[in-house]
């Protein structure tokens, strides 16, 4: 697994380079930054980032979360503010969880980690495929966002073991969820076509699919988009 820390709009020189460290501290090296307002090379990041000041030197810079999301397999979005959305909430998982699931992998998984002041939007928690929400203590959910990555990158390191498996890449699943998508708007016996579209999506996102998954389903559904309203046989 190739885990990179995301920062979407971060505020805080210090905290850019108290996450430039913890990166280094648990053994990973990407940092990508979303449209950041603080200087991630200024004095005060050089200065919290220690002997990490080459994960600053070497951090990416984004326009969009949407262009990241482009570049890597699977995306977690964090948060801990449950009155945003309690539905999105209700469906997230630990860190734990999350490191479970990848522990095995060579995914390239993008960690969200959203603005000081405000966090995530919903759209942009939409957006990736898993919600990570880290349990705390209800009188005061909020963790500063260096310590919150930390903890994530701690599970990610405790949980990372040498085998891993193969998992389809983020071309591979849009491709399947193009055919799936061209296959059930030619059935007109499918009326709420957005919501069984919707859900294959989350069906695939759920769990790294491995290469050889994603290419044998891929396989059946490019079959069937052929002709999808002749009967197959068995």
């Amino acid at each position: 697994m190739r885990a990179i820390v995301v920062l979407v709009e971060p505020e805080y020189e210090e905290n850019i380079g108290l996450i430039a460290r913890v990166t280094k501290n648990f053994g990973f090296k990407d940092l990508w930054l979303v449209n950041p307002k603080a200087n991630f090379l200024g004095p005060k990041a050089i200065s919290r980032a220690m002997h990490a000041r080459a994960i600053l030197e070497k951090a990416k810079q984004f326009s969009s979360l949407n262009s990241v999301l482009e570049k890597v397999d699977f995306a977690a979005a964090t948060t801990a503010i449950a009155s945003k959305d309690k539905k999105i909430i209700r469906n997230a998982i630990t860190p734990r969880e999350l490191a479970e699931n990848f522990k095995r992998t060579n995914a390239k998984l993008a960690i969200v980690f959203g603005r000081e002041a405000s966090g995530l939007t919903n759209e942009e928690i939409r957006a990736c495929d898993f919600v990570v929400n880290i349990p705390t203590d209800p009188k005061y959910k909020t963790l500063n966002v260096s310590h919150a990555v930390a903890i994530v990158l701690y599970e990610l390191y405790v949980c990372s073991k040498k085998h891993s498996i193969d998992v389809a890449d983020s071309k591979t699943k849009r491709t399947m969820i193009k055919v799936f998508t061209k296959i059930v708007r030619s059935m007109p016996a499918i009326r709420n076509k957005t919501a069984v579209i919707s859900s294959f999506k989350h069906l695939i996102a759920r769990s790294p699919i491995t290469k050889r998954e994603a290419n044998a389903v891929l396989a059946v559904l490019s079959e069937i988009a052929k002709e999808p309203n002749k009967p197959k046989k068995l």
